[in-house]
C-alpha cells in the first residue's frame, strides 16, 4: 500500500511541474538543476528535522528495540547500557530504545520465531535469523522504500562506498546496511597465550618479520609442532578447539557466493567458475589435516562437535590452550582482551576478500516496525555518534571502562577487568560502526586506518559485490543444507576419516540435487557479471 500512494504522490508531483512549465528555458517554477539539487537536501534535512520536533513536540516518545548476540550470553549490565543509550537518542531525536544482548546460537533460534510473529526488534544484525533466508521469507524492510535512508539515514550512506552498499541489496532493492569492520580476513589465524608458548620455550618474540607486528606467519606444520609440544606440557587441557560453524569461511580461500557452499569459487582472485568445493583439493586437505590433529594426535576434545562454549570463554577458565580465528590489525589486543591474559596470533594463510562480505551481517530493519523513520532516525544515529556507539560497544565511562592516562585511549574502571565487567562486549565486530568509538588501551591510535588499509590490500573474489536470491531453488537448498549439517562437524573437526566419508557425503548432496543449485548459482553469476 506504501508503494501505491508513494507512486500517486509521484504521479500528482509530476502532473504539477509539468503545468507549471513553459517550453522556454528555466522558468521561475523551475529551478536550474543546482537549484534542484541543494532544494532537495535542504528539504531532506528539513524532513529529518521535523520528525524530530513532531515527537518532542507531541510528547510521545516511540521505542526503537535494538538486537544483537555475542558469545557469552546476556550481560549483567544490558539494560543500564541500554537505558545510557536511550538518554542520548531521548534528547536527540525523542525516541526511546531498548537493547536487548544474549547469545548469538539462542537469539537465532528465537529470531526466526519472532519474525514470524511480527514480534521481532525494529532493528537487529542480520546475521541472527539468516539475513537471505529472511529477505526470502518477506521479513525485512525495504530501506529505500519512499525515500527513508535518503531521507533520514543520509550519515549511513556516509560511511560507506556504492559497491559496500550493493552488497546488501538482493534482486535490487536495499534490505541491510553493512557493519564497518574488518571486510577481510586472514585464512586460518591460531591464538595461544603467551604464557603456554613461555612454558614450551618458544620464541615468539624473535618470529616477528618486522618491528611491531602483531602476526607471526606461518604454516600448519609448525603449528602442529607448537600444538604437540603444548599437548605434553599440558595434559589436563583441551590443546586445540576450532568452531565448526566458521571452518570452512576462516581456513580457506574459497568464495561461497550466494552465502553457502553448494556450488563456490574455489579460485575466487583469477575465476568466476562455479564448482563443487567438497571435492577440491584444499577442502580435502583441510580435512585430512583435522582428522590427523583429532584421531591421530588428540588435540580436540571429545565434546568439540557439541559445545556451545565460547573459546575465549574456554581460555579465560584456564580449560583451553589454542584456538582458531580470523586475524585482522588489532587482533592480538581484542583475543588478549577477550581471553583476559597476553597472547600471541599466527596466520597460515593469505588475507582475503569474498564477494559476500557486506552482506553477511548487515543491519536490518524488522518489516513490521510501527515506526520506520523513529527506527531509521536511530539507525542513523548509531552509524554517526560517537558516544552512542562507545556504550553500546565498551560499556559506560566509570562503570565498564575509564580514561587511560594517556587520555586518548580507554582501559578497565577501577576493580574492573575482563572477568567481572558488567558489559564487555566480544562482538563488536557486529555492530554498526565501531569505527567511531573509542579505542582499548593497546590499539594503535590509527587501528582504523590499519583496517581500512588491509580491508583496501586484501586479495579481492573476483564477484565481490554479487547477491543471489536463491528462492527458485530453495527446496534443493533446504535438502542440501540437511544434508551438510549432518556432516559438517564430524568431517571438519576430525571425527571422521575424510578419504571414506567426502565422497560419500558428496553423492548424498547430488541425489539432493547439488547440480540443478549450483547450474542456478553459476547462471545467476554470469547474469550479474555480464551487466558488470
Amino acid at each position: 500500500m506504501r508503494k501505491v500512494l508513494a507512486m500517486m504522490l509521484a504521479l500528482v508531483l509530476a502532473l504539477s511541474v509539468l503545468a507549471g512549465c513553459t517550453n522556454g528555458g528555466n522558468s521561475g517554477n523551475k529551478p536550474a538543476d543546482n537549484q534542484t539539487t541543494e532544494a532537495a537536501q535542504e528539504g531532506d534535512q528539513s524532513a529529518a528535522e521535523k520528525a524530530i520536533a513532531d515527537r518532542k513536540a507531541s510528547g510521545n516518545m516511540p521505542t526503537v528495540t535494538i538486537c544483537f548476540g555475542n558469545f557469552a550470553g546476556k550481560p549483567a549490565g544490558v539494560d543500564r547500557i541500554g537505558a545510557a543509550m536511550s538518554k542520548i537518542t531521548e534528547e536527540k531525536l525523542g525516541i526511546k530504545v531498548e537493547l536487548t544482548i544474549d547469545s548469538i546460537g539462542a537469539l537465532s533460534q528465537q529470531m526466526n520465531l519472532d519474525l514470524a510473529s511480527g514480534n521481532a526488534p525494529d532493528l537487529f544484525n542480520g546475521l541472527l535469523g539468516g539475513f537471505m533466508s529472511s529477505v526470502n521469507a518477506g521479513y525485512l524492510y525495504d530501506l529505500e522504500e519512499d525515500g527513508l535512508i535518503d531521507t533520514y539515514g543520509a550519515g549511513i550512506k556516509e560511511c560507506f562506498k556504492e559497491i559496500e552498499l550493493n552488497g546488501c541489496r538482493v534482486n535490487g532493492t536495499l534490505y541491510g546496511v553493512p557493519v564497518k569492520k574488518d571486510d577481510a580476513a586472514g585464512m586460518f589465524g591460531i591464538s595461544i597465550p603467551a604464557e603456554y608458548l613461555d612454558t614450551i620455550g618458544y620464541d615468539y618474540a624473535s618470529k616477528y618479520a618486522n618491528e611491531g607486528d602483531e602476526i607471526i606467519y606461518t604454516d600448519l606444520d609448525e603449528i602442529e609442532g607448537i600444538l604437540t609440544q603444548l599437548k605434553e606440557a599440558y595434559p589436563d587441557k583441551t590443546t586445540f578447539f576450532m568452531d565448526a560453524t566458521s571452518v570452512m569461511s576462516q581456513c580457506l580461500e574459497i568464495d561461497n557466493i550466494g552465502n553457502d557452499y553448494f556450488g563456490a569459487l574455489c579460485d575466487p582472485c583469477n575465476s568466476l567458475e562455479v564448482t563443487n568445493p567438497f571435492e577440491d583439493e584444499k577442502y580435502y586437505e583441510l580435512c585430512r589435516r583435522m582428522y590427523h590433529w583429532n584421531h591421530d594426535l588428540g588435540f580436540f576434545s571429545m565434546d568439540a562437535a557439541t559445545t556451545d562454549v565460547a573459546t575465549t570463554v574456554q581460555v579465560k577458565s584456564g580449560s583451553l590452550c589454542a584456538y582458531k580465528t580470523a586475524t585482522k590489525p588489532g587482533i592480538k589486543q581484542q583475543e588478549s582482551n577477550l581471553c583476559g591474559m597476553p597472547v600471541i596470533i599466527f596466520q597460515c594463510g593469505p588475507d582475503f576478500k569474498k564477494a559476500s562480505t557486506y552482506g553477511t551481517m548487515p543491519w536490518v530493519m524488522n518489516h513490521a516496525t510501527e515506526d520506520p523513520i523513529a527506527s531509521m532516525q536511530v539507525l542513523n544515529e548509531l552509524y554517526t555518534n560517537p558516544e552512542l556507539m562507545t556504550l553500546m560497544c565498551w560499556g559506560e565511562e566509570g562503570k565498564e571502562w575509564k580514561l587511560a592516562e594517556d587520555g586518548q585511549h580507554i582501559t578497565f574502571a577501577d576493580g574492573v577487568d575482563a572477568q567481572n565487567s558488567e558489559y564487555y562486549n566480544n562482538t563488536n565486530w557486529e555492530l554498526p560502526n565501531q569505527f567511531i568509538a573509542k579505542i582499548w588501551e593497546g590499539d594503535e591510535l590509527t587501528l582504523w586506518d590499519r583496517m581500512q588499509k588491509f580491508n583496501d590490500e586484501a586479495r579481492t573474489s573476483k564477484a565481490m559485490g554479487f547477491t543471489w536470491d536463491n528462492s527458485d531453488v530453495s527446496n534443493e537448498y533446504s535438502a542440501l543444507t540437511n544434508v551438510y549439517e549432518e556432516y559438517r562437524k564430524q568431517l571438519e573437526l576430525g571425527f571422521v576419516d575424510p578419504d571414506v566419508v567426502i565422497p560419500e557425503m558428496v553423492e548424498r548432496l547430488k541425489q539432493a540435487g547439488l547440480e540443478k543449485y549450483m547450474q542456478a548459482k553459476a547462471d545467476a553469476l554470469k547474469a550479474w557479471a555480464d551487466a558488470q
